[in-house]
């Protein structure tokens, strides 16, 4: 192997332990949920999922176990906004 390729392998493990540098435009994935297979995309900010409770709410267990899957390597608008906890009377 020449040194070139040694250089640019010991580069790469460098990039590797700094996610923060890698930021997602879009990408598209095949999820296996608990009881069928979904589509997620990620495009511009925007995520979207097959599954009917993406539909009726925007946000769903796929895209978030994305969110967490791939966390500074995604910028803060894609990130789902928290529901704020409901008050107890």
């Amino acid at each position: 192997m020449d040194s070139g390729m040694i250089g640019k392998i010991q580069k790469s493990k460098l990039y590797a332990e700094e996610p923060e540098r890698i930021r997602f435009d879009r990408f598209q994935v095949s999820f296996q949920g608990t009881n069928s297979r979904h589509r997620v995309v990620y495009d511009e900010g925007h995520w979207s999922c097959t599954c009917n409770f993406f539909a009726t709410r925007g946000v769903c267990s796929h895209t978030m176990a994305m969110e967490r899957l791939l966390g500074v390597m995604l910028p803060p608008e894609a990130m789902a906004p928290v529901e704020p906890a409901q008050a107890w009377a």
